[in-house]
């Protein structure tokens, strides 16, 4: 039974760690021995449970946003502590899988000094710093593959440096967990005036929780919702939008069970004001699978996701209070078409089958290269 390796920076479960626990899976499904090597948290115990060897390491605490100079040498002294202190567990592996790029050095030194080959999974568009690590990861003889979740994310490669059009690139679209993919659809609407509207995710700057006070005092009747928690982010930013917000934005922290809070609330709309280019978007499938109207910005890989769906999108934090009272004036049977639409689009593009399937396809391919 060949043995695969997976490596993550964070223990808590972000979007990249709901994709761990379906990569983890497959492998299981494929007959692969599987050991993990991440932080302790859910994402840790989860995994545990599934029937991976975990071993928890560290966290790993850098600037968020653009790095330091002192973040690039702490995370090269942590990733080279790291592998030093699980060289063992590193070299019963026949493949090293990185999921994401902080750890991406360990799969580097396992490749010069335990002659393993190694696989990077990339869930953000980094910056040049990043795709600079990347470029070298690629060019090296032991690099299996670098795995993107986006034609967004490719396009973004590309662009940086023509090497990344190379096949060792390849492009797995991410998809719905189990959670999701066997939900039928609710109407949210008919009988019912819109007044629920939520954001679903790690609450951080960058994806945009803020625009929820003013849209609160402009709209006093209808009740707003954080689902979700600083996690890995600043938790000052978290505070300050608690303290912000009049009695009609309500804050949940992390949520575990996602489909049965959002029917506990009932909750019609959901809004994704991310301000970074993101890779992809779990939360907009999750959302469209839930029977949730969802609403996007405009931006990355979010125009993508929006298009295939057929969401609503918005530009500027000030096209969102002319939005919500265009949506509040359309009738409640053509708000429910949209939705309904988007949730069948969803269940088929984005089903768990299909998702699996194709990380299933994806490790077969690579644990079977010499």
């Amino acid at each position: 039974m060949k043995t695969i390796v997976f490596c993550d920076q964070y223990g808590q479960l972000g979007g990249g760690q709901q994709v761990l626990l379906e990569l983890v899976s497959a492998a299981l499904a494929n007959s692969l021995a599987v050991k993990v090597l991440l932080p302790a948290g859910p994402c840790a115990d989860q995994l545990e449970a599934a029937g991976a060897e975990v071993r928890r390491i560290p966290a790993c605490t850098l600037t968020q946003g653009r790095k330091k100079f002192a973040d690039i040498l702490y995370g090269t002294a942590y990733c080279l502590n790291v592998f030093l202190r699980n060289i063992a567990f590193l070299r019963s592996a026949e493949l090293i899988y990185v999921n994401g790029n902080r750890l991406l050095p360990v799969a580097l030194l396992a490749q010069s000094f335990l002659g393993k080959p190694a696989v990077c999974h990339v869930h953000l568009n980094h910056g040049d710093l990043e795709k600079r690590l990347f470029r070298i990861f690629l060019k090296r003889k032991r690099t299996r593959a670098i795995v993107v979740p986006s034609a967004f994310i490719q396009r973004e490669l590309v662009r940086f440096d023509s090497i990344f059009a190379s096949p060792k690139v390849r492009l797995v679209e991410n998809g719905l967990d189990t959670r999701f993919t066997q939900t039928a659809f609710e109407d949210r609407f008919s009988g019912r005036p819109l007044r629920q509207v939520g954001i679903v995710g790690r609450a951080s700057p960058e994806k945009g929780q803020d625009v929820l006070p003013a849209l609160a005092r402009r709209f006093p009747d209808m009740d707003f919702h954080v689902l979700g928690d600083a996690a890995f982010s600043s938790a000052d930013f978290y505070a300050a939008l608690q303290r912000d917000s009049p009695s009609n934005v309500h804050f949940y922290g992390w949520v575990e069970d996602l489909p049965a809070k959002v029917r506990e609330i009932g909750l019609q709309v959901c809004l994704v004001p991310s301000r970074c280019f993101e890779a992809f978007s779990l939360v907009s499938i999750q959302m469209t699978a839930l029977s949730c109207l969802v609403v996007v910005r405009c931006l990355g890989a979010l125009e993508d996701v929006a298009e295939n769906l057929q969401l609503h999108t918005f530009d500027a934090d000030s096209d969102l209070i002319p939005l919500v009272e265009t949506l509040r004036a359309q009738s409640a049977a053509q708000t429910c078409a949209q939705c309904r639409l988007s949730h069948m689009i969803t269940l088929s593009r984005y089903n768990n089958n299909a998702f699996h399937a194709r990380l299933r396809d994806l490790l077969a391919v690579l644990s079977a290269e010499n």
